[in-house]
């Protein structure tokens, strides 16, 4: 058997999702052939370069801009001209996508980007592409370029995002709310004090994770440096991605400040590091959110960029388990408020615990494959 797990780097979220499945179906059929792929390596360099690097220039620098093409595309993105020129643009840049499939030949497809579904329902539609292909929506909400046809189920974070897509037209039976796929080691507990410690940090100080995705976007330094002369009992962990400038920034802050502060770079012991804070202080991405809200940690929300971000942190304050930090002056005044309210600050985690879904990848490989066997069955 052998799936296909497609991704586009947009931002780190895609593709840790998708990484997080292939894990997933590893565990679940070990004798499956599983690849991850990233559909931009099958375009033209320029089509690559103008797709990723504008998507981070953006929300860097002009996130209203994106917000705007966010809402103005979940507006119009169904409209039948658009659907018929983004199919033609597609074809013209994914021609080495359609090599690699032939060659590949999967069982199935899963899609962690709206880009790699439109291009499979396209190709399917005439009847060039047979295999089943799935929907793995990385956000608390569906945005219209992930609905198109053909599409063997989808796999949403919640029921709100599934009740979305069936007010769409989807059959409730190709729709299963899941929850965003995360690495399955997240499902896993450990006792803070004791992570501390293997860390190198005070293992009785209340811990702040600072974190700001993959690729280094927010504001980490400047809230480093409003801890400056802030009379607090904690420590804080600054996790600046692959932003060397940005871990720079944040190195420099930190020497500024009293507290304890720990700058790292691009890291793969995330989990280690939720299971060592108290709090989470981050940017709402998809798989951040997810991965804090099974680890059972609150989330104090920072720079939402206008769009799907800020669907994800309107998620997060309606169900409880997040504050809102407007200005990161303000930062040592709400991380204050929860640690001094230690009953608030509990009930924050238990709603953040009765959000998460630990064994999300798990439960969409499970269906997945019983889709298949029931497919090869019938």
């Amino acid at each position: 058997m052998r799936v296909l797990i497609l991704h586009a780097s947009a931002g780190a979220g895609h593709r840790r999702a998708a990484e997080a499945l292939a894990k997933a179906f590893g565990m679940r059929a070990a004798r499956a052939e599983i690849t991850v792929a990233d559909i931009l390596d099958y375009t033209p360099p320029v089509f690559r370069q103008t797709y990723a690097d504008g998507y981070l220039r953006l929300v860097r620098k002009a996130p209203e801009l994106w917000g705007y093409l966010f809402s103005h595309s979940d507006r119009n993105a169904s409209k039948p001209w658009q659907r018929k020129v983004r199919s033609a643009f597609n074809r013209v840049n994914v021609t080495a996508l359609t090599r690699f499939l032939a060659q590949f030949q999967p069982d199935m497809v899963l899609c962690t980007h709206f880009m790699a579904l439109e291009v499979l329902s396209t190709r399917a539609r005439r009847r060039k592409f047979s295999c089943p292909y799935y929907g793995v929506v990385t956000d608390f909400a569906v945005h219209t370029l992930w609905i198109v046809e053909g599409v063997a189920c989808y796999y949403v974070a919640n029921e709100d995002a599934r009740r979305q897509l069936l007010r769409r037209g989807q059959p409730a039976d190709r729709v299963v709310a899941s929850g965003i796929p995360i690495d399955p080691v997240f499902a896993e507990t450990a006792d803070p004090a004791a992570v501390r410690t293997q860390l190198g940090l005070d293992p009785s100080r209340p811990t702040i994770l600072l974190s700001s995705g993959g690729y280094g976007v927010g504001s980490i330094p400047e809230i480093i440096r409003a801890f400056a002369g802030a009379d607090l009992n904690c420590q804080l962990i600054a996790v600046t991605g692959n932003n060397a400038r940005m871990r720079e920034d944040a190195l420099k802050a930190a020497r500024g400040v009293s507290i304890p502060v720990a700058v790292l770079g691009l890291v793969n012991n995330m989990h280690e590091l939720m299971d060592a804070a108290d709090l989470i202080v981050s940017k709402p991405g998809g798989l951040t959110t997810s991965e804090a809200l099974a680890k059972g940690k609150p989330v104090i929300v920072t720079d939402p960029i206008p769009g799907q971000e800020q669907r994800n942190c309107e998620h997060l304050l309606e169900s409880g388990a997040a504050l809102r930090l407007f200005e990161t002056g303000d930062a040592p005044h709400r991380v204050r408020m929860l640690l001094d309210n230690p009953e608030r600050l509990e009930q924050m985690k238990e709603n953040a615990r009765q959000l998460g879904r630990p064994n999300a990848a798990l439960e969409i490989a499970d269906d997945v494959l019983a889709r298949h066997q029931d497919g090869v069955a019938s």
